[in-house]
């Protein structure tokens, strides 16, 4: 009886270590590996970093995520999406959709910053099976932009234009520029044929090649070349386009409106983007040479092109 009832504890043993090791076979299987993105130091490109959900739980996965998006990365210069000061306060989820709400904060973002969070948080939460798209409300109520748009469902195609073109440097396209004439009185279109973008995203090609100036006769430069530009990118069929300082002080030869309207009808030409918004260090709040306002997007501007 004693030699019976050893070998039934071996056996009851045998089976606890078995199922011990099955429970953290599935735990291994449920583990599954994703990306949270991040905003990098100078809060102009997104950088991403591999994340491991633990659950299969749409719920839990997405409230994870949300977590992470307001804490650093694990590399010191991958900075939170949301920032400390905006506070999500829930979200649900129904029909595939996602609605994420935050506090009041999240009104006061500034432009670009308020894009880079937008674009992480869609591109985090997409990654779950179950989410076709997301939403943002604001205690509740549609987000709502300053020019008075409201943000409809988005997922990841809505910030194709914020994840760079990958290695492949042979990327080509055909663009349409707007350069001065050359008076500097009128645009005048500029056309680049099968123009090799590498791994810039077009939007980005197309003011570095303003900033570059032309390479033909009859077309003057619309924007100085000592003007450097900071980040760009877009979202919503809206362009961000941000320089520095000198973009308000190096002249180009240009009427203003040709200038800047040589940045927002190139930038238009691409099927994606409806309006441009312009800003200087990140601050919108300015009358372009006294003259043009740059408080809200622009949209393309025919009347200034030359008639051929």
């Amino acid at each position: 009886m004693k030699k019976f009832r050893r070998v039934l504890s071996l056996i009851l043993i045998s089976i606890m270590a078995i199922s011990l090791v099955g429970c953290g076979e599935d735990k291994q299987e449920n583990t599954s590996g994703m990306y949270v993105y991040f905003i990098n130091k100078e809060g102009d490109e997104l950088a991403k970093e591999e994340y491991r959900v633990k659950s299969d739980n749409v719920t839990s996965q997405i409230t994870d995520l949300l977590d992470a998006l307001s804490k650093d990365g694990d590399d010191k210069n991958d900075k939170a999406a949301v920032p400390e000061n905006v506070i999500v306060n829930g979200f649900k989820l129904e029909n595939g959709i996602v609605t994420v709400d935050f506090n009041s904060e999240y009104n006061h973002l500034e432009n670009q910053r308020e894009v880079m969070c937008r674009a992480a948080v869609v591109l985090t939460l997409i990654q779950v099976n179950a989410v076709d798209g997301i939403t943002f409300t604001v205690n509740d109520k549609p987000y709502e932009k300053v020019s008075g748009t409201k943000l409809g469902v988005m997922d990841a195609s809505s910030f194709v234009s914020m994840l760079r073109g990958g290695d492949d440097q042979f990327a080509v396209a055909d663009f349409l520029l707007y350069f001065g004439n050359e008076e500097g009185t009128k645009l005048k279109k500029y056309e680049l044929k099968n123009a090799n973008y590498g791994n810039k995203t077009k939007e980005e090609f197309i003011v570095e090649k303003l900033i570059s100036g032309p390479n033909k006769d009859g077309y003057t430069p619309t924007i100085n070349k000592n003007v450097k530009l900071r980040s760009v990118s877009s979202s919503n069929n809206i362009c961000y386009v941000d320089f520095d300082s000198s973009f308000l002080t190096e002249r180009s030869g240009v009427l203003d409106e040709v200038c800047i309207y040589s940045i927002v009808n190139s930038l238009c030409e691409l099927n994606d983007i409806h309006e441009v918004q312009i800003t200087v260090n990140k601050d919108s709040d300015i009358v372009y040479h006294k003259k043009i306002s740059l408080r809200e997007p622009l949209i393309r501007n025919l009347d200034l092109v030359e008639v051929e």
